[in-house]
């Protein structure tokens, strides 16, 4: 996470060098302006969704952790109930390898 945060400020410095807008995400239309950019940005033009983006993320998570309910929930806020959702696709038929078993924390 932090070498994308250092790429994108090094982009960023590169691109807008003399901006003075304290926001952490502008554009070519908010780098001379002190304002943020728009609350659609960065998804303009792109069929990915935030919450298909949000959803991909916690899988990943459930699968890379194993299954680690506590994890999960207090990574991204989700209840009991929520994270559970998740967990099912552990061990679904489509994401396993015949014969690998998922360790489970």
């Amino acid at each position: 996470m932090r070498t994308r945060l250092a790429a994108w400020l090094g982009h960023r410095h590169r691109t807008w060098p003399g901006s003075a807008n304290p926001h952490l995400l502008i554009n070519r239309r908010s780098a001379p302006r002190l304002i943020p950019v728009g609350p659609q940005f960065p998804w303009l033009g792109l069929t990915l969704r935030p919450q298909a983006l949000r959803e991909d993320r916690i899988l990943h998570e459930i699968h890379a952790t194993g299954g680690d309910i506590r994890r999960i929930c207090d990574l991204f806020g989700l209840s009991v109930e929520g994270a559970t959702r998740y967990l099912n696709t552990v061990e679904h038929p489509d994401f396993t390898i015949e014969g690998e078993q998922v360790p489970r924390t």
